[in-house]
């Protein structure tokens, strides 16, 4: 006599990018949700992410609910990944454009030496200087500023990260 049954499981597969620095946090929200870690590699062409290849059993417990909460848990991810970018953006943002501003006055203060003109080359030079040094602390500054405004909002959004993996994992332990 044969056994009929067979062990045959069905899987769903998902491959995500995620920050490097996000990586361990991913890798968890997902294990949440029923996914298990099958490949990892390093992102192509930004090397400042990680990609991860998941699989799951297709016929997990309260399938469509798990879903929403993984749909809301991925939204949760983006928003922080996108907010931790905003605290390193912002900063070279103006450190950027006060060196510009000040490599235009030291461009000017070239000219106008070159013209003979050095009562006005002198301090178009040091006004040029002295942008390139404001956008040293300015940098500092701003990326200080930019930190204390978004971190209320990264914790809300780990709040729900944990939140929707914990009744994901409620609901599939049903």
């Amino acid at each position: 006599m044969t056994d009929t049954t067979t062990d045959f499981v069905a899987y769903e597969y998902l491959t995500v990018q995620a920050d490097r620095q996000l990586e361990l946090l991913y890798k968890d929200t997902y294990r949440n949700f029923g996914w298990t870690v099958e490949g990892y590699g390093v992102g192509v062409p930004n090397v400042s992410t990680v990609t991860l290849k998941l699989k799951r059993d297709r016929r997990i417990p309260n399938r469509t609910a798990v879903l929403e909460l993984q749909r809301t848990a991925e939204h949760a991810l983006a928003t922080i990944a996108r907010l931790e970018r905003s605290t390193s953006t912002a900063p070279m943002a103006a450190a950027i454009t006060l060196g510009l501003v000040g490599s235009a006055f030291l461009a000017g203060s070239v000219f106008a030496i070159t013209a003979n003109l050095w009562v006005l080359g002198i301090p178009l030079g040091i006004v040029g200087l002295a942008g390139w040094a404001a956008g040293y602390f300015a940098h500092g500054k701003v990326k200080e500023n930019k930190t204390a405004q978004v971190t209320p909002l990264i914790d809300r959004e780990y709040e729900t990260v944990y939140e929707t993996g914990e009744r994901a994992g409620r609901l599939l332990a049903a």
